[in-house]
């Protein structure tokens, strides 16, 4: 049985960065969209109020004492 010594495989073609065709009709100075905005946006951490107790009232009933027997 005789053992050949592979060539190696040929490079594939390098390819080229091509823009979509659709990418010349944007515009460069167009604001971003909603969802643009968003991602970069947290409701919570630019918040300016603070977080406070919930009133008695709205806590809403106290619990059931422990049954003290069992």
């Amino acid at each position: 049985m005789a053992f050949r010594k592979r060539r190696p495989a040929p490079a594939p073609p390098p390819q080229e960065t091509t823009t979509p065709p659709w990418q010349k009709f944007l515009d460069d100075e167009e604001r971003p969209n909603r969802e643009d905005l968003g991602a970069q946006h947290n409701v919570f951490a630019d918040s300016m109020l603070e977080p406070v107790p919930m009133p008695r009232w709205l806590r809403g009933r106290r619990r059931a004492p422990r049954d003290k027997l069992s």
